[in-house]
C-alpha cells in the first residue's frame, strides 16, 4: 500500500510542479504513435493510439502535445487533463505492481481535424517500475531521467466530393503506392503519378516549410514525410517513404527542392530531346520527365540531343550505349548553371527481341495495307464526286433554256396581244365617226 502512495505522491507532485521535461530519447521501439490512417478529410474524426514495448510499466506520465489549430481534442482514457496544446495523462497500477504494462497499447485519443494540412503529434513519456524507479535504458546515464520521445504527421485534406472515400484500394496488404501527392505551393514538376518517384521545385527565400499531402492507394498503408520542414537555401531533399501493411514493399518518392533567390541559376530544363531515328512517347514536352520509346534488335547504341534551356547548364547523358534486349533507361541529367540543381529526364528504350521485330514488321505491314485502303477507297469517292458536278452543271443549263425559252413565249403572247388591242381601238374609233 505504500508503494501504490507513493507512486501517486510522485505524479501529484510531478504535474503540480509542471516539471519541464528534457528530449532524451530511448530506443525508438520503446513508444511510438499510431493511427489507422495518415490522412484524413477536414471534420473527420480520427484516433491515435500510444503503444509501448520491450519495458515493463507500472505507472507513467504522457505529454502529448498537438497542433491545436488544425485539431480538436475529442477524448482520451481517465486521468486525463488538458491544457491548450497539451495532454497529461497518468497511469499506476493500483495492485502495486501485480498488472504492469507491457507490448500493448496503453492509451488511445480522439481527434476532430479542423483544418487542412499538416498536424504534428508529440509525445513525451516518463515511467516507473513496480518499485517507484523509474525505468533506465542503455543510452542514458544513471543520473538522467527516462524520457522516451515519439512523433506523428496526420495530414488533413478537403473533404471529397459525394463523400468518397479518400482511399479507394483498401485489401492490398502489399502496396506502397501514393495515390495522391501534392505541395501547399504551385510548381511540382512533373505532374504527379503513382510510378513516378522523382519531383522538382523551386522555392524562393521566404519559404521555410512545405505542406506535403501524401495519400496511400491502401488505407493501411504507413506513410512517413521527412524534409519538408526549415529548408535551408540550396538543395533540399523531401522524403516521402510508404510501406505496406504487410512491410513486404516500399516505396520512395522524392521531392527535390532548391531554394534560391536566382531561379534562371536553378534552371534545369531542357530545350530539346530528341533520339536519333527514335520517336519519343509521349512528345517531348520541357515538364514531362518521363518517356518510351521503342527500338529494332540491330540497335546496339543510340544518338541523343539534349540541348539545356540555359546555355550555361551542363548534360550528362547515361545508358545509351549496349543497350540489351528488352528495357533499357537512358537518363539525362541536367544540372543548373548553380552547380547543385539537377533534373533527370529518363527515357524507357525497349530494344526488341528478333521475334518481336518480326511481329512488329507484321503489324506494320498490316497497318499500311489498312491504310492504303482507305486511301483508295477516299479517292474513289473524291473520283466520284468529281465527275457528278459536270452534270449537275449540264442540268442547271437546261434548265435555264427552258426558263428563257418560256419567257420569250410569254413576251411575244403580251406584244401580239397588245398590237391586237390597239388595232381593235382603232377600229373603233373610225365606226364612232362615221
Amino acid at each position: 500500500m505504500k508503494k501504490v502512495i507513493s507512486i501517486i505522491l510522485i505524479f501529484i507532485i510531478a504535474i503540480s510542479l509542471n516539471i519541464s521535461i528534457s528530449n532524451i530519447s530511448l530506443a525508438a521501439e520503446n513508444l511510438t504513435i499510431k493511427t489507422d490512417n495518415e490522412t484524413v478529410q477536414k471534420d473527420e474524426n480520427f484516433k491515435i493510439y500510444i503503444n509501448i514495448s520491450n519495458i515493463q510499466v507500472a505507472s507513467y506520465t504522457l505529454n502529448l502535445y498537438f497542433d491545436n489549430d488544425k485539431l480538436e481534442y475529442i477524448s482520451g482514457p481517465e486521468n486525463t487533463n488538458v491544457v491548450n496544446n497539451r495532454i497529461i495523462n497518468v497511469w499506476y497500477d493500483q495492485t502495486g505492481g501485480e498488472n504492469t504494462r507491457q507490448n500493448q497499447d496503453i492509451a488511445v485519443f480522439e481527434f476532430k481535424a479542423k483544418e487542412t494540412g499538416v498536424a504534428n503529434f508529440n509525445l513525451i513519456g516518463e515511467f516507473y517500475d513496480s518499485n517507484g524507479n523509474r525505468i533506465s535504458t542503455s543510452n542514458t546515464n544513471e543520473n538522467s531521467s527516462n524520457i522516451s520521445n515519439s512523433r506523428l504527421q496526420i495530414n488533413i485534406v478537403e473533404q471529397q466530393e459525394n463523400n468518397i472515400e479518400l482511399n479507394t484500394i483498401t485489401g492490398e496488404d502489399n502496396n506502397s503506392l501514393l495515390k495522391i501527392m501534392r505541395l501547399d505551393k504551385e510548381g511540382l514538376i512533373p505532374e504527379f503519378s503513382p510510378d513516378i518517384r522523382d519531383y522538382y521545385f523551386i522555392a524562393d527565400l521566404d519559404t521555410n516549410n512545405l505542406e506535403v499531402t501524401a495519400i496511400p492507394e491502401a488505407t493501411n498503408a504507413n506513410v512517413q514525410i521527412s524534409g519538408n520542414q526549415d529548408l535551408k537555401k540550396g538543395l533540399n531533399k523531401i522524403l516521402i517513404e510508404v510501406t505496406s501493411k504487410d512491410n513486404t514493399s516500399k516505396s520512395v518518392y522524392t521531392i527535390n527542392v532548391t531554394k534560391t533567390s536566382d531561379k534562371e541559376a536553378a534552371n534545369s530544363n531542357l530545350e530539346t530531346l530528341a533520339i536519333e531515328n527514335v520517336m519519343l512517347e509521349p512528345i517531348f514536352d520541357v515538364n514531362i520527365l518521363n518517356y518510351k520509346a521503342s527500338v529494332p534488335n540491330s540497335t546496339e547504341n543510340l544518338n541523343v540531343f539534349a540541348v539545356p534551356e540555359n546555355i550555361n547548364g551542363k548534360v550528362e547523358i547515361t545508358g545509351k550505349d549496349n543497350l540489351i534486349e528488352g528495357d533499357n533507361l537512358v537518363k539525362v541529367r541536367v544540372t543548373a548553371p548553380n552547380g547543385y540543381s539537377y533534373k533527370d529526364y529518363i527515357v524507357n528504350v525497349h530494344r526488341r527481341t528478333q521475334e518481336e521485330d518480326k511481329i512488329f514488321e507484321e503489324e506494320q505491314n498490316t497497318n499500311s495495307e489498312k491504310l492504303n485502303d482507305i486511301i483508295n477507297e477516299k479517292g474513289l469517292e473524291f473520283l466520284s464526286n468529281e465527275q457528278e458536278i459536270p452534270n449537275e452543271e449540264e442540268n442547271k443549263n437546261d434548265q435555264t433554256n427552258n426558263y428563257r425559252t418560256i419567257f420569250i413565249v410569254l413576251g411575244l403572247i403580251v406584244v401580239v396581244g397588245v398590237e391586237i388591242f390597239v388595232i381593235k381601238k382603232k377600229k373603233r374609233n373610225n365606226l364612232s365617226k362615221k
